[in-house]
């Protein structure tokens, strides 16, 4: 369904949100999108961390997705770069992390 993907991304910014208010964690969250198109659809800048997140449905991201994301990433000055989607495995190259939301907030607690 066309909705689906909107939904699931609603679906982890509130948890990423929640999970960082439960913890006591300040910082400002936005999402981000460029003149030329670039977007992602979230940052979070918290002391000298910038982290961008950009959500996908999908269990098999393309290299257009990663691409995209560092060009944002490249765009605001980001520390962090990550694509969060239903991978089984996560994989951190660098600065640019994929990842499945259990991980993440695992990772993040």
């Amino acid at each position: 369904q066309p909705w689906e993907g909107a939904s699931w991304e609603g679906f982890v910014i509130e948890q990423i949100l929640t999970a960082r208010a439960a913890r006591g964690e300040g910082g400002d969250a936005y999402f981000f999108r460029s003149h030329d198109g670039y977007e992602a659809d979230l940052v979070i800048e918290s002391g000298r961390t910038r982290e961008v997140i950009e959500i996908k449905l999908t269990s098999g991201p393309a290299p257009e997705d990663l691409a995209r994301l560092a060009k944002v990433g490249d765009l605001i000055k980001a520390t962090q770069l990550v694509l969060l989607c239903r991978v089984r495995k996560s994989v951190t190259t660098g600065r640019q992390w994929v990842t499945n939301l259990p991980d993440y907030l695992r990772a993040k607690v």
